[in-house]
């Protein structure tokens, strides 16, 4: 064909096309905006997920910086600066001070030290609400959560008094001094941190002025490379340079290299969006390309023409192209517009099931998202009206006037017998007479209904009642903040037990259980226990992020000790209920893989429980030998008890081991036996009784304790429930209403491109409800093939969105009411639609009907 160039005429032809289909342009514009929506929901709860994720691995790090290094001297600092790998611009020096020793910082760790201002730009978690650095010696600033522990006003000029001890010679007088101080400014923290530490900025001019007779701590410097690949090696090779340096230095994780190197985890995050994609595009796809389909198909005759008076197949793909560029443009910004606010609303409830749950404020105008939404959506757009393109511009000129409904390549069989001429062969020969356009209207209609079913059995397989025992073992807590620390905090205060006779001694209550737990307690490295740990699988990951690259083997090896996780019960039940509710789960599967658990013994003491696996050094039924140490050395003497292995629990991994004795057996292996939970259960009025465990709270008044209710992790657990409710939902009632436009669509353009035939059929005799009748069982054929697809295709993603989206506590259950709803819908839709667009087409005459050309 000879070349032309009428762009003009293309242009104004695509444009005058586009006036013509008022109805294909408003659901073409509809379903277009949907897609938006959903791509850019998706973008904006995933990106600015991941944007805070990242930032809040910054907040725990504690500064912004590349690299932070501890107990640097003037020297090193030095060459710091002056290295060329260094960003000089962001070099932040810290200079520490002591602690303070207020009575109202009895349960927190509060630091004085002096902050430049690149270090207190680098401290990402914190921001200024009022005030500036300090500048003269009597000037101090604060976090609002230190002023509010001294119950001092957030108001710049306060006077605070902070107790710092004394030293004289460099050695401490074992008393405390008061400074006085004006507050110039004060800062809150970004994320709400539970850990109990702070630092309160002081003045150079204070700093110099203590360090005259004061021992003075060491100082920190925080910087970033220029470079931010490969830190660990960059940071290797910086501390040959200030060699020697004996200092302990950490790379922040948020810019390590390896950080996602676990494939299974990055599969287990990453999935879910890659489906959600997947099924956004697919959904977004079958409703935009059966609609260009169907507008191809019903103006074929006017390609055709369009073709004889020299259009080229490329200009006539450029003329469906055109008018879907024309329809994005409408369609996307608003779909971006709706998107937006949707996805804002959304993310603050999927925050609520991540880590990062305590981050105050996200930021969720990161352009990847406008960019990300934009492309996907215009891509769907563009797939999809490739193949009606390519069929208008494909069709010949003798073909297009000839051009029928029914698949081209099926070849008409001449069909004997009467059983052709019933009613329910009509409607089925009917729905497959294009097998294409039923294919795709069956498969946009199931997927919105296993979307449904999957996101309903998520919803209905969380347990909240199971998911508050999985965090709480009785009705009520009374829980130790410090217990577990016993070993290194001298001043901690334990739970009275007057206090838990006065809790035994209330009504309501039926039992009361006691935990006692020590974190840090140190054993000898030797015998069963040293054979034990060296047994276990160490993932490198874990020993980079946890040890900083350290062998911990060898490190216990030279100490001739080694950190042991203790636990002591009251009563063998709470073992039996902590391994029954998964409170064991946190390394993996925390079953019993070995032995078995029999109370009674367990309670008279002698016996031990550990943490294995599979192919533990230690078995049931050998004695092992624990040497506590007392101090941090065994010449500092040892308490030496001997336990039989009861039972072995699973997960023992990456040189951590957990063992559990009775309450007796943990007071004679660790002196200073401190009780961390109370466990309480209750007959009934389980508000009452806990309101009167506060009041005896109150009355013991011990500021390491707080009191935990199931009843309030439950209605927790039901918020969560109806947040997933709400997020699922709305993905859900998106893609499901693109699934139904495509129905309805279809149905609409089917039954009128069919009126003259209905019209013929009228005319040899078929009735009105015959008719109605024929296209009430097509719809019904729709139903049964649907309803089929869900009862098997439907059921197994009911099991795989289960499995990819599982909450800790959840238990399978099958969607039987969701099922129900989807086939009562499907139902109404497919029967009633037809049936609307045939009464709304057919009244006209039988003559007028037949004599309207194609």
């Amino acid at each position: 064909m000879l070349q032309n160039n009428n762009q003009k005429i293309i242009k104004k032809i695509s444009k005058r096309s586009f006036k013509v289909n008022k109805i294909r342009n408003i659901i073409s514009i509809i379903a277009i905006t949907l897609a938006t929506v959903l791509f850019t929901s998706l973008f904006t709860v995933g990106v600015s997920m991941m944007d805070a994720f990242n930032s809040y691995m910054m907040m725990e790090y504690g500064t912004s910086s590349h690299v932070q290094m501890q107990d640097v001297d003037k020297s090193q600092i030095d060459i710091i600066k002056n290295d060329e790998s260094v960003d000089q611009n962001s070099i932040g020096i810290i200079k520490n001070i002591d602690s303070a020793k207020n009575p109202e910082f009895l349960t927190q760790t509060v630091n004085l030290a002096v902050y430049d201002g690149q270090s207190v730009k680098n401290a990402i978690n914190t921001e200024m609400i009022k005030g500036s650095l300090p500048k003269s010696k009597e000037d101090i600033v604060m976090p609002t959560e230190v002023l509010d522990m001294l119950k001092l006003p957030h108001k710049i000029g306060t006077e605070v008094n902070i107790d710092i001890p004394a030293a004289k010679d460099g050695t401490y007088t074992g008393e405390n001094k008061t400074y006085k101080f004006k507050l110039s400014g004060y800062f809150t923290y970004k994320t709400a941190t539970a850990i109990p530490l702070h630092d309160i900025y002081i003045s150079d001019d204070f700093y110099n002025e203590y360090k005259k007779d004061n021992e003075i701590g060491p100082l920190c410097i925080t910087f970033n490379f220029k470079n931010d690949k490969n830190l660990e090696k960059q940071i290797e090779g910086l501390i040959n340079e200030i060699k020697p340096y004996s200092g302990k230095y950490s790379v922040n994780p948020a810019f390590l290299d390896n950080q996602v190197t676990n494939t299974s985890e990055f599969i287990r995050n990453a999935l879910p969006v890659i489906l959600l994609v997947i099924v956004i595009l697919t959904s977004g796809y079958l409703l935009i390309y059966n609609i260009f389909y169907i507008s191809v198909v019903k103006d074929i005759k006017h390609y055709g023409l369009l073709k004889t008076i020299g259009t080229s197949p490329k200009q006539l793909k450029k003329l469906i192209i055109n008018q879907a560029n024309r329809l994005s443009l409408i369609a996307i910004p608003i779909g971006l517009f709706l998107g937006v606010i949707i996805g804002k609303i959304l993310l603050p409830m999927a925050m609520k099931f991540t880590t990062i749950s305590s981050l105050k404020s996200i930021d969720s105008s990161n352009p990847a998202i406008f960019i990300g939404a934009i492309i996907f959506s215009y891509i769907t757009v563009r797939i999809s009206c490739m193949k009606p393109a390519k069929l208008a511009s494909s069709v010949s000129e003798v073909d297009a006037t000839r051009y029928s409904d029914r698949d081209s390549n099926i070849k008409r069989k001449a069909k004997k017998g009467k059983s052709g001429s019933k009613i329910h062969k009509m409607a089925l020969s009917n729905m497959f007479r294009n097998k294409k356009k039923a294919l795709l209207v069956l498969t946009s209609m199931s997927l919105s209904c296993m979307i449904f079913l999957s996101v309903s059995t998520i919803i209905s397989s969380s347990d909240p009642k199971r998911a508050a025992e999985g965090m709480m073992l009785g009705d009520i807590e009374i829980q130790h903040g410090e217990a577990q620390n016993s070993r290194i905090h001298e001043n901690i205060i334990p739970i009275d037990e007057e206090f838990i006779k006065d809790v035994k001694n209330l009504d309501g209550v039926k039992s009361v259980e006691k935990i006692y737990k020590d974190y840090l307690g140190l054993v000898a490295y030797e015998g069963a226990i040293k054979e034990e740990l060296l047994s276990q699988p160490i993932n490198e990951d874990h020993v980079k992020r946890f040890w900083q690259g350290y062998d911990y083997r060898e490190i216990a090896a030279t100490n001739k000790s080694v950190t042991l996780d203790i636990s002591g019960v009251s009563s063998g039940k709470i073992i039996k209920e902590m391994i029954a509710n998964n409170m064991l789960d946190y390394y993996s599967d925390g079953n019993i893989i070995e032995g078995k658990l029999d109370i009674e013994k367990f309670n008279k003491g002698g016996y031990i429980i550990i943490r294995g696996h599979e192919n533990s050094k230690i078995k049931v039924g050998d004695k092992i030998k624990l040497k506590y140490l007392k101090g941090n050395t065994i010449e500092e003497g040892y308490t030496e008890n001997e336990f039989e292995v009861m039972a072995i629990i699973g997960a023992g991994e990456n040189f951590n081991m957990d063992v559990y004795v009775n309450e007796d057996d943990y007071k004679k292996i660790v002196p200073k036996s401190y009780v961390q939970n109370v466990v309480v259960n209750v007959d009934e009025n389980v508000d009452e009784v806990e309101k009167n465990i506060e009041k005896l709270n109150e009355k013991y008044s011990n500021p390491y304790t707080h009191i935990s209710s199931k009843r309030t992790y439950i209605e927790e657990a039901k918020e969560n429930q109806v947040t997933i409710t709400i997020i699922g939902m709305s993905g859900v009632f998106i893609i499901g209403l693109i699934g139904f436009l495509n129905f309805i669509n279809t149905m609409v353009t089917n039954i009128m491109s069919r009126n003259q035939e209905f019209a013929m059929l009228e005319a040899v005799g078929m009735t009105k409800k015959q008719l109605k009748k024929m296209l009430a069982l097509e719809g019904m054929y729709y139903v049964v093939i649907i309803t089929f697809v869900n009862l098997t295709l439907g059921s197994l993603s009911t099991f795989l969105g289960f499995n990819i989206m599982k909450l800790r506590y959840s238990v399978y259950t099958y969607p039987i009411e969701a099922l129900a709803m989807c086939i009562v819908l499907v139902l109404l839709v497919s029967v009633t639609v037809p049936l609307i667009v045939y009464k709304i087409t057919s009244k006209e005459s039988i003559v007028e009907r037949i004599r309207v050309s194609e």
